[in-house]
């Protein structure tokens, strides 16, 4: 009588076992896109620490052409005045 009701009951297990595969199969899919989502997190994470780096060379490089401007104005003042020295030693004495 046992595997009779076994036999009978099998029919039923079929569409339950089919269901259990394809919520597997739903289920690592999902988990795929959850670590797809993942990557993403570590891909956003390593473009602001680009942009961070970026930033500092940006402000190391505008303090370098603050200095540089500043010897030029330096250089233009000194060259200048002696230019005006040189013509008023040309022209005056």
């Amino acid at each position: 009588m046992n595997k009779k009701t076994f036999n009978r009951l099998i029919p039923a297990f079929i569409p339950l076992i089919f269901s259990l595969v394809r919520q597997f199969r739903i289920s690592s899919a999902h988990d795929s896109k959850i670590k797809k989502h993942d990557k993403s997190q570590e891909k956003i994470a390593t473009i602001e620490h680009l942009m961070v780096r970026m930033e500092k060379k940006m402000v190391v490089q505008r303090d370098q052409a603050k200095v540089f401007n500043y010897r030029i104005m330096w250089w233009l003042a000194i060259n200048s005045a002696l230019l005006i020295a040189i013509f008023v030693k040309l022209f005056f004495f």
